[in-house]
């Protein structure tokens, strides 16, 4: 294998990562919190695989190697990789001091640590993708036969210190975990879902105190529980996650996964009753804001205990029922969906929306 398709390799598993960070950066965005063992994981990765084993290889290797046939350390492609390399390591650092300061002296604004890590992602994916598409073909057409085994042993000794030390073998799992989460998209979605809620018990609260509703924020919980509920998330449960895991041969008329699909059904019931009565409800019918505050109730309370039931019963269960493989297939399927939902501006309307009615 050429040194430069060794990088290329761990390259792919630096963007692996890299993607999963970004999902990191939008819930921060998205919630105004940040989840520590999960940002811990993706800052140690960053400082242990990328800078310690993966950047060596190219400065100490690869780089000095095409200093040696002509490349300027100073000028030109390289000495910019060398210097975005030095800022890695800057960025980073500035990272670890903002988890260790929020951690001694916090709460820090989660928005800072937001804006560190997702600089830090958007320098990375700049670096690699100009590395793979023009340092390396570079690289190739510079270097003579011998150049390219004397790498090829440099690099297979650096990776034999890593093997030996359980490097890859840690770094390649911790990459497996991260793409294989669809529950976590579905735990960051249930999050945003749960400050829409707490944003509608207030609302029925107040309105059955004064005996009519805030029209603004009625129309803003029916429409992100029409579309963000419904039409974003519970698809990614009901057709994906079910499917798979019915594919494995959990029943869908009886258990669990039978008494979540029968409460999707109850909670389109009770929205549907809702979107029937909003408009008399908005003019003030009393009868209808009656109507419409109930289904509100029980919608609410629907929806908790079925994320709840999700949370404790089905998620731990799909851990155990899929495969590897099924994971990484659901990962994909729904990082399709959210990408036309990011595409439509689904997200950012929604999650917009969320926070709006969480501070009214």
């Amino acid at each position: 294998m050429r040194p430069t398709e060794t990088l290329s390799r761990e390259h792919a598993l630096v963007i692996l990562v890299t993607k999963e960070a970004e999902q990191e950066v939008r819930y921060m965005r998205d919630t105004s919190e940040y989840r520590k063992e999960e940002v811990g994981e993706l800052v140690d990765f960053f400082e242990f695989f990328t800078e310690a084993c993966h950047d060596p290889k190219e400065e100490r290797i690869l780089f000095a190697r095409l200093c040696k046939r002509g490349l300027s350390r100073d000028t030109g492609i390289l000495a910019q990789f060398y210097r975005e390399h030095e800022e890695f390591t800057t960025r980073l650092r500035d990272i670890e001091r903002w988890l260790r300061k929020d951690q001694k002296e916090g709460p820090l604004p989660v928005a800072e640590l937001a804006e560190q890590l997702d600089a830090y992602l958007n320098l990375m994916r700049s670096h690699v993708a100009r590395e793979s598409e023009h340092l390396f073909a570079l690289a190739d057409g510079m270097l003579t036969d011998e150049d390219q085994e004397e790498l090829e042993r440099a690099f297979e000794a650096v990776e034999s210190e890593e093997v030996a030390e359980g490097i890859h073998e840690k770094y390649s799992e911790l990459v497996r975990l991260l793409a294989g989460r669809p529950t976590e998209t579905l735990l960051k979605e249930h999050k945003i879902c749960r400050l829409v809620l707490d944003a509608a018990e207030r609302e029925v609260e107040s309105s059955r105190v004064t005996g009519h509703v805030n029209v603004e924020n009625i129309d803003g919980l029916v429409d992100f529980f029409h579309f963000f509920t419904t039409e974003c998330h519970e698809p990614k449960e009901g057709q994906l996650l079910f499917g798979k895991l019915a594919q494995r041969g959990v029943s869908t008329e009886d258990g669990l996964l039978a008494e979540l699909i029968q409460e999707h059904r109850g909670l389109g019931e009770h929205l549907k009753s809702m979107e029937g009565h909003v408009g008399k409800a908005r003019s003030g019918g009393r009868k209808a804001v009656s109507v419409f505050l109930d289904d509100s109730d029980a919608y609410v309370t629907l929806m908790r205990a079925h994320m709840a039931k999700e949370e404790e019963l089905l998620f731990p269960m799909v851990c155990h029922v899929l495969t590897q493989r099924d994971h990484e297939e659901l990962a994909r399927a729904f990082e399709s969906v959210e990408w036309e939902e990011i595409l439509e501006g689904v997200h950012e309307k929604y999650f917009d929306l969320a926070h709006r009615l969480a501070i009214t």
